[in-house]
């Protein structure tokens, strides 16, 4: 692994080999000469390319890579070696090998056997024999050449990518010359004063580098909504999905008749006291309730009905008439209850309310 070095040094090994060559035709066999990983150098690159200091030109190529079994193939040998190698003369049953061998035993099994190198003994499928002395290990050899940047014949290739054993990598490097604005060694642009700066003078002497009034701020950071309601709008969306309609609840202003009457909470009730709930001065009342349902709950608040005793009591329609702030959603089933039987609407028709 190529050693890490500060940027700057790595700049300035860059900016004189310029000046001295004037080009630097490939930027990996650069960084390989520093002993400096690419990322470095393409890093350094981005840098004085913002500066005009260099040119650049991209130079892209699609080559095979192994992948990480592959790589361990090329350093410990392939499947069916290592597992030639491991059969001693007497032979090894299947259970002793695939514990020395692990992953690489099922492999090795089938590669080996294709390859006429093992043999069983008759009449004993266990006991694996080896049927060669000497193992040549073509798929070790060609890995190593493939990994040294070497050119493999497309038939070992197509063999390769059927063990899965290459990938396919786009590598990206560059070619560069010195740019409009080169120099030897870069000076690095003050950005801020300081106050060591105003303490020792040395700011006259500073050249800053220039504001950039183009570029975006920071993002600015907004809300995010609340899980609850996440959670709310996803059980929305399933009910909606399911042939659901949602019933209106933008109606936060109601009338005593639909929050207490129509659910048959009798007038006297605790509930209905100022203290437990909002009442409107203005409007204090509505005269917009269902004359005909009025006089039906009516009538079971006072006598009963439909198996119910009622409450016994004389039932005030101006109680009912007057407007408050809605105490339950329950009040928007009453009222969408009541249109659904005025609209003799099918009962398959399905409703709910998000609360």
């Amino acid at each position: 692994m190529a050693a890490k070095q500060p940027l700057a040094d790595v700049e300035d090994g860059l900016l004189a080999h310029l000046n001295a060559n004037a080009e630097i035709p490939d930027s990996r066999s650069f960084a390989s000469s520093l002993g400096v990983p690419h990322k470095d150098v393409e890093d350094v690159i981005k840098r004085l390319t913002a500066f005009r200091i260099v040119e650049s030109a991209d130079i892209t190529k699609e080559t095979w890579v192994l992948t990480d079994e592959a790589k361990g193939y090329a350093a410990r040998g392939s499947p069916e070696v290592q597992l030639v190698a491991a059969i001693p003369p007497e032979g090894a049953s299947k259970g002793a090998l695939k514990e020395s061998l692990g992953d690489v035993f099922d492999i090795g099994m089938k590669a080996a056997a294709k390859n006429k190198w093992i043999g069983f003994e008759k009449g004993n499928k266990d006991l694996v024999l080896r049927k060669v002395e000497d193992t040549n290990d073509e798929l070790q050899e060609q890995l190593i050449r493939l990994e040294n940047g070497e050119v493999i014949a497309d038939k070992v290739i197509d063999d390769l990518k059927r063990r899965k054993l290459v990938t396919k990598e786009k590598s990206i490097w560059y070619s560069l010359k010195k740019g409009p604005e080169f120099v030897a060694k870069r000076k690095t642009l003050a950005t801020d004063v300081t106050r060591e700066h105003l303490k020792s003078g040395d700011w006259k002497d500073l050249e800053f580098k220039d504001y950039n009034y183009g570029a975006q701020g920071q993002p600015i950071a907004i809300g995010y909504s609340q899980p609850l309601l996440e959670v709310r709008e996803a059980i929305q969306n399933i009910f909606l999905e399911m042939g659901f309609s949602e019933m209106p609840t933008n109606m936060y202003v109601e009338s005593s008749f639909w929050n207490f009457d129509a659910l048959f909470q009798p007038q006297q009730h605790p509930a209905r006291d100022s203290h437990d709930t909002f009442f409107l001065k203005a409007p204090a009342t509505t005269t917009q309730l269902p004359d005909d349902y009025l006089e039906k709950v009516k009538q079971v608040h006072q006598s009963g009905g439909h198996g119910s005793k009622g409450y016994g009591y004389d039932w005030k329609r101006d109680e009912a008439e007057k407007n408050l702030l809605r105490t339950h959603t329950t009040a928007v089933s009453t009222r969408m209850l009541y249109k659904l039987a005025q609209e003799v609407k099918q009962l398959s028709d399905a409703y709910f309310i998000s609360l």
